[in-house]
């Protein structure tokens, strides 16, 4: 019987899955997000749920972990959704919520940015090193693991997106800048055209969407040079929407990361910079992976 719950939440859509506790996927769905209100938004992760719950036979009280990926700030000890700039949720008590309707559950979340980290860490076996992802989507930023440990600062570590740059005499930050939505709305601005894609401009040879993108990969890159000159990882990981859809963006991304290289030390850092592995997956493996490794720490105890 799968007795595993797990979602990544987003915005835009709900990516949940129902796994067995040898992390064996058995169901999975995608839905869309309810953002009206924060009643509506926790209907439509329940509505997940109860889906695949109905596609194996399953009740509510067969699941003994729910794995949660969350954007923003979240308090992952209390279970609280704090705040999130794509959710209308304020200080929502999201554990407690589920373990009204899931009364056996146990209810882990954190950050959907550490669990695509954690998806991505896991995959690659990095037990010593110093590992970053960073992702480039609806917004910018990145989460960083030492010796399998997140590094969260006083709670916000690795927010790279809200770092300053300047930009033709003003001050930006890079998520304004650089993320999917700055991209296209910049894209509307200088092309005049109301309906263009990030895709679509990318894919264009004309000399202003060229620059642009150029510019883009040039904001990322100052990103990630901060990011190396600060922690110094030994993998930096690129993840997101924008990256995964357009993988060309990433060589342009390294190339102008190369040319900012100014001292020796920093020679062959572009070097270590690699695609997601479970890209759009991400997130959820790492919610199955802390699903998984809280269930078994339980176990043992």
């Amino acid at each position: 019987m799968p007795n595993l719950l797990i979602a990544d939440i987003g915005g835009t859509k709900i990516a949940a899955a129902l796994a067995d506790l040898d992390g064996g996927v058995k169901h999975q769905l995608q839905v869309k997000s309810a953002v009206r209100d924060p009643e509506s938004m926790f209907e439509s992760l329940c509505m997940s749920f109860y889906e695949l719950l109905n596609q194996e036979g399953a009740s509510p009280r067969d699941i003994k972990v729910i794995g949660l990926g969350v954007p923003g700030k979240v308090n992952p000890e209390k279970g609280i959704a704090i705040y999130q700039n794509n959710l209308p949720w304020r200080n929502f008590p999201l554990a407690s919520r589920l373990k009204e309707v899931f009364p056996k559950a146990e209810v882990i979340m954190d950050n959907d940015v550490y669990l695509a980290a954690y998806g991505e860490w896991q995959a690659r076996n990095l037990n010593e090193e110093t590992f970053v992802y960073f992702t480039v989507s609806t917004g910018i930023s990145s989460c960083i693991i030492h010796k399998g440990e997140f590094i969260r600062g006083a709670g916000m570590a690795g927010e790279v997106g809200l770092t300053i740059l300047e930009n033709d005499q003003s001050i930006r930050t890079l998520e304004s800048l650089a993320s999917g939505p700055a991209i296209e709305a910049e894209a509307r601005r200088l092309l005049k055209d109301p309906v263009i894609t990030t895709k679509q401009l990318m894919d264009s040879q004309d000399s202003q969407s060229v620059s642009l993108i150029q510019k883009s990969a040039k904001h990322i890159a100052q990103g990630l040079h901060q990011i190396f000159s600060i922690v110094d990882p030994h993998v930096i990981v690129m993840g997101g929407g924008v990256i995964h859809n357009q993988p060309a963006f990433l060589e342009l991304i390294q190339a102008e990361l190369k040319a900012l290289v100014q001292n020796p030390v920093h020679e062959g850092i572009f070097d270590r910079i690699q695609m997601s592995k479970h890209k759009g997956e991400a997130g959820l493996q790492g919610a199955l992976y802390l699903a998984l490794m809280h269930n078994r720490k339980n176990t043992i105890a």
